[in-house]
C-alpha cells in the first residue's frame, strides 16, 4: 500500500475528545507504516506556517528523511507562489531530488495567476500537484475548472472539504462536511470525467466523510473512477472522534467495507500512485 498524504510535525486536535498538540517524528511515521502494512508514503511539507492548527515540517527536512529511507519515503516539495523566486526555487527542488509538489495550501484563489505559473512549471518538471481546497485555502472548485483549462501538462490531485463536498450535485456551501445521500452529477464527478489529468485524494475527514455518507454511491463512484483515485490518510491529523488518521485505519477500512473489485482496490491503494510517481 502507498499512502499519498502524510506529514511530519505537530497538529492541534479539533476534536473535543482530545486537547493540545500531537507531535510526530520519523520514527512515529515508520511505526505507523509498519503497523498498518504501508509500504511507501508520499511525505508532504506545507508552505510555511500557513495553518494555525498545524506545524508541519518544510521541504528540507522532508528530503533529509527521504534520503535516509529511500525505499519507504517519496519526498514532495512546496513553495508559496508569492515568493518572487518561486519558479527558480522549484527548479532547484527538482535538482535536489524531490518527486512532486504539495501539499499546496495557500490563502489565494486556486486560479491565481501566480499559482497557475507554478502549476505550469510543475507540469514541465513532471511533478504531480497535490492541492488542499477549502473556503480559506485555494478556493474554489469553479476556479479549478479554469486551472484545468489553462494547464494541460500538469497532473492535479485534489483534497479537502472544498473539493469533496462537491461529490454531490446538491451542495450547501455553508456545510464543510455535508451529510445525507449523494445526488449524482456533482462537480467532482463532472470534472473527473472531463479532465484526464485530474485525480482525487481520499485523505482526512473530508474524503472519509464524502465516501461514507452514501456507500452505494461511493462504490459506484470509486469503480467508475478507479484509475483516478488515490489512497491517503493525512497522518498525523486527528479525527473527530479523537483518534489519529492513519493508525485508526478508517480510510482503508472504508475501502474494504465497500467490497470493491480487487482490481479497483489495487489501483486506489497503490497502482495509481506508482503511475504518477514511479519508484
Amino acid at each position: 500500500m502507498i499512502d499519498v498524504h502524510t506529514h511530519l510535525g505537530s497538529c492541534c486536535s479539533w476534536s473535543k475528545r482530545l486537547k493540545g498538540w500531537v507531535k510526530v517524528g520519523i520514527d512515529d511515521l515508520l511505526a505507523y507504516m509498519d503497523e498498518n502494512e504501508i509500504d511507501l508514503v508520499w511525505l508532504l511539507p506545507i508552505p510555511g506556517r500557513v495553518d494555525p492548527y498545524a506545524r508541519i515540517v518544510g521541504p528540507e527536512l522532508v528530503l533529509r528523511v527521504a534520503k535516509e529511507y529511500p525505499d519507504r519515503i517519496i519526498p514532495f516539495c512546496v513553495i508559496d507562489p508569492r515568493n518572487p523566486k518561486a519558479i527558480k526555487k522549484l527548479e532547484e527542488f527538482a535538482r535536489m531530488g524531490f518527486r512532486g509538489f504539495g501539499e499546496f495550501k495557500v490563502k489565494l484563489r486556486i486560479d491565481d495567476p501566480r499559482s497557475i505559473e507554478l502549476y505550469r512549471a510543475c507540469g514541465e518538471l513532471g511533478f504531480p500537484v497535490l492541492i488542499h481546497m477549502d473556503d480559506t485555502y485555494n478556493p474554489d472548485i469553479k476556479g479549478l475548472k479554469h486551472v484545468l483549462e489553462e494547464v494541460h501538462d500538469a497532473v492535479f490531485i485534489l483534497h479537502g472539504p472544498g473539493w469533496w463536498r462537491h461529490i454531490s450535485a446538491l451542495v450547501d456551501e455553508r456545510e464543510v462536511y455535508p451529510s445525507g445521500k449523494v445526488v449524482p452529477g456533482g462537480m467532482v464527478e463532472r470534472l473527473l470525467k472531463e479532465y484526464p489529468n485530474l485525480y482525487a485524494d481520499i485523505s482526512a475527514y473530508s474524503g472519509l466523510n464524502a465516501l461514507s455518507r452514501d456507500p452505494g454511491y461511493a462504490k459506484d463512484f470509486l469503480s467508475k473512477f478507479a484509475d483516478r483515485v488515490l489512497f491517503g490518510t493525512d497522518f498525523p491529523c486527528i479525527a473527530p472522534d479523537g483518534s489519529q488518521f492513519g493508525p485508526n485505519g478508517s480510510h482503508i477500512e472504508l475501502l474494504r467495507n465497500l467490497n470493491l473489485a480487487g482490481d479497483v482496490l489495487n489501483k486506489i491503494i497503490h497502482e495509481n500512485a506508482l503511475k504518477l510517481v514511479d519508484i
